[in-house]
């Protein structure tokens, strides 16, 4: 079997930020469990003429670490260099853009793929922060974008403007905002992307669940500085690792010795979002966390709605024992 990442070894594998799921607890209990994941992002973090941060932002970012990158959500560029400023002395060397969100709750105030709309004020906004980021007090910049808002033609204009910036990293999600997460990533607008930005800064995001589909990332768009999984990991915690290892899940999606590392991983991610929360609230995110795992257990289907109907902490803990079982 081919190895994927020899060719490259400084190619990183990149954890993508999911709100109210990549959050601070499920990122320190992954890392306790799992390998191949060299960077991770937060959730998106709103900044605003507050210029605060909520509690619960501020405890994604309360441990600052070399792989771990906050990202901000907003549509004001005077905002974001707020920001980015209080994580840089914080100590994080890296701040995000998320130019990529489809909410509709997002996008109507023209933040996340709200922001391609209108490409004169996406060009606005970045003169700013880029020039601000001249005077040496704010960290690196990247951004996390869709190709566009209802074309894919879009992709020209938006992939020539972040040309003209040293984005540190471009991460590209190969829909357009009217997609939302269906239709398939589009391989022709990421390309226009790739023909006009540097590769060492381009991250492809979209729709990788297993290694043949990296594989295939690799062989059209060689010498990319990344590739970034959302639901892919979600469903399959050892996906950084096979990528790495150049190996695949094959019909049975875990094997013994993983569904043993898998269910110790779930009881304590489970407990410190007990400990944090509540039986109640732990049990709710650990069935959105579930959401995305079902596709690996195919067949199973009274097992997992054993879970999703469970109704307390006893009840949801014997109904993962006997789905690894």
């Amino acid at each position: 079997m081919d190895d994927i990442l020899t060719e490259k070894p400084s190619v990183s594998v990149e954890m993508a930020p999911m709100e109210g799921i990549t959050t601070a607890v499920y990122r320190r209990v992954y890392r306790k469990w799992f390998e191949g994941i060299d960077r991770m992002y937060t959730p998106f973090l709103v900044a605003n003429r507050t210029h605060k941060f909520k509690t619960r932002e501020k405890k994604e970012t309360e441990v600052c670490s070399q792989d771990l990158i906050p990202q901000i959500l907003t549509d004001k560029a005077e905002h974001f260099i707020w920001a980015a400023r209080e994580l840089r002395s914080a100590g994080f060397s890296e701040v995000n853009l998320n130019a990529g969100c489809p909410s509709a709750t997002v996008t109507t105030k023209r933040k996340g793929a709200g922001m391609l709309e209108d490409t004169r004020a996406l060009r606005s906004f970045l003169d700013e922060i880029f020039t601000a980021k001249e005077s040496g007090d704010l960290p690196e910049i990247s951004i996390k974008t869709r190709v566009g808002v209802s074309f894919y033609s879009e992709a020209e204009d938006i992939a020539d403007i972040y040309a003209m910036y040293p984005f540190a990293k471009v991460i590209v999600h190969p829909r357009i905002r009217d997609d939302f997460y269906k239709n398939v990533p589009n391989k022709d607008a990421f390309r226009v992307f790739y023909d006009r930005i540097s590769h060492d800064k381009l991250v492809y995001n979209g729709d990788l669940r297993n290694t043949e589909d990296v594989r295939m990332v690799y062989r059209g768009f060689p010498g990319l500085s990344g590739i970034m999984l959302g639901r892919g990991l979600l469903a399959d915690p050892f996906l950084p690792k096979r990528i790495w290892l150049g190996d695949d899940a094959g019909e049975t999606p875990f094997s013994e010795e993983e569904k043993k590392n898998l269910l110790g991983f779930l009881e304590e991610l489970y407990e410190e979002y007990e400990r944090e929360l509540s039986e109640g609230t732990a049990i709710v995110k650990m069935k959105d966390l579930w959401n995305f795992m079902a596709v690996s257990f195919p067949g199973n289907e009274k097992l997992l709605k054993a879970i999703r109907k469970s109704r307390n902490g006893s009840e949801y803990k014997t109904a993962v024992r006997n789905c690894l079982r």
